[in-house]
């Protein structure tokens, strides 16, 4: 009995694993190994590599705060927090040479850009940062430190046509895209063959 049980173990484990997702960094490589085009790319499932957090503070909750949003009230301010977790899934609404706008729900969106090396990934970086932005972070932040220890601020960033603080792990977050999904539009790609005179 204990040896059935072992082998069924053994079996279980191997069908979970074949069927286990691969998440690689979405690359400049990549998109030129596999010639993707901006059509391709829009069909793909990324996700986001860690936590980011979009944070800012509210005066109106009624009229400038979706359902979707966090509220969070902290020394008498409410704060509207937007929380991308790991591995949450989005899609490209637009393509640029250097850079990819993704969006992981309906309204706003993410730039997520690359420096230019072919191995080097998409990751995300605010729109604005810097020592002036760092110092008006903690004037905005000084409790989150106590409250969070490993997440830090990295500048502002606009996200459906509101400023809000940046926060993530010390690790940049990269984009990733699902191999799977990758696949499927290769799969999906139709290669005209042509058509010749009749003789």
């Amino acid at each position: 009995m204990k040896i059935v049980r072992i082998i069924f173990g053994c079996l279980l484990l191997t069908v979970l694993l074949s069927c286990a997702r691969v998440f690689v960094p979405f690359t400049l490589e990549l998109r030129n190994e596999y010639q993707l085009t901006d059509q391709e790319i829009r069909e793909l499932q990324f996700y986001v590599s860690d936590k980011i957090l979009l944070e800012r503070e509210i005066v109106d909750v009624d009229k400038r705060v979706s359902q979707e949003h966090i509220l969070k009230k902290i020394e008498d301010k409410i704060l509207d927090q937007v929380v991308f977790r790991s591995y949450t899934p989005g899609v490209a609404v637009d393509v640029l040479p250097y850079a990819l706008q993704v969006a992981f729900e309906q309204q706003g969106y993410l730039t997520f850009e690359t420096d230019g090396e072919l191995e080097d990934p998409y990751y995300f970086k605010s729109d604005r940062y810097g020592e002036e932005v760092k110092l008006k972070i903690f004037d905005h932040c000084w409790w989150f430190k106590h409250y969070e220890d490993e997440i830090y601020s990295n500048g502002l960033v606009d996200y459906n046509e509101q400023e809000y603080w940046v926060f993530h792990p010390e690790n940049r977050p990269q984009l990733l895209v699902d191999e799977e999904s990758l696949e499927k539009v290769i799969e999906n790609r139709r290669i005209v063959k042509g058509i010749k005179q009749k003789k």
